[in-house]
């Protein structure tokens, strides 16, 4: 059974089961024959808010402009977004404590990384990184990006406006890209060539 997401905001709420059935338009019964508990239930809800993020992805986009615009999709940036990140730190505070959403967690971790290790290779072999980028340290900082400004979204509504988050990002990455080092690169020749003129 596949619920809304919306459906599950009632569970941030505190909701009882029966409200959570009644805003996901079906019985009781049927609620407790697909789902186990609550957690059952936000667990389901973070698969699918991942789910949404994935299957925005541009797949004619390659490299690092793949990366940056699977991040952007990761990112709180906007009002849906944020509330995806609400639902995403409302499970972790159901995970806290409890194995089964632990391993969940895990799993959905290991596969935001894999699609960003993906993408950084694939920008290596275009010969897009600067030499020496260490892929599985970037990973791991896009990663505590996204995780930081989501839980900042869910318990600090607007510490992070859109186009600071766009900066901390583009801000990794210019450091990484190649073509960012030759354009800073092109900036300095030229204000050299004017300066000796």
């Amino acid at each position: 059974m596949s619920l809304r997401i919306g459906a599950v905001f009632s569970i941030i709420a505190n909701a009882t089961t029966r409200e959570i059935a009644r805003e996901a338009n079906c019985s009781s019964g049927i609620l407790a024959h697909y789902f186990e508990d609550k957690a059952d239930i936000m667990a389901s809800a973070m698969l699918a808010a991942h789910r949404e993020v994935q299957v925005r992805a541009d797949p004619d986009l390659v490299g690092l402009a793949s990366l940056r615009q699977y991040m952007l999709e990761c990112l709180p940036l906007d009002e849906r977004r944020r509330f995806l990140a609400v639902v995403e730190a409302s499970f972790w505070g159901q995970a806290v404590g409890n194995p089964r959403l632990i391993d969940v967690n895990s799993t959905e971790n290991d596969g935001l990384r894999e699609r960003l290790r993906s993408r950084l290779h694939e920008a290596r072999d275009r010969n897009e990184l600067t030499d020496g980028v260490d892929v599985e340290s970037v990973v791991r900082e896009l990663h505590v990006l996204v995780d930081g400004l989501s839980i900042q979204a869910a318990l600090y509504p607007n510490s992070a406006p859109q186009q600071e988050q766009i900066a901390m990002l583009d801000a990794i990455l210019d450091r990484i890209g190649r073509a960012a080092k030759l354009r800073t690169t092109s900036r300095r020749t030229k204000k050299t060539a004017a300066s000796t003129t």
